[in-house]
């Protein structure tokens, strides 16, 4: 049986760190100017973008690229891909 060596899968932090870099790099620029809004996937491991209008598009073009790809999601001009939030109201 042939030496197999496991090397550790990257950490989310760690993926998310290469997709952030790679994209200040690569692409900011342009799709601030052109694509402000599109969802992007980045392939950490090749630095390829995979644009579309929706998160799932994206991340669908991206795994048919590399279906073994790791891949960080961005929305080009925001700070993160989604929002989340709460509100309160009182009661009277």
């Amino acid at each position: 049986m042939p030496d197999q060596q496991n090397t550790p899968s990257p950490s989310t932090q760690d993926i998310a760190q290469r997709g952030e870099a790679i994209y200040q790099q690569r692409y900011q620029e342009e799709l601030e100017k052109s694509s402000n809004g599109k969802f992007v996937a980045i392939n950490v491991n090749t630095g390829e973008a995979s644009i579309a209008d929706t998160s799932d598009e994206a991340v669908r073009i991206a795994l048919e690229k590399d279906p073994s790809g790791l891949f960080h999601l961005m929305r080009v001009g925001y700070q993160a891909a989604f929002e989340a939030g709460w509100y309160m109201t009182c009661a009277s």
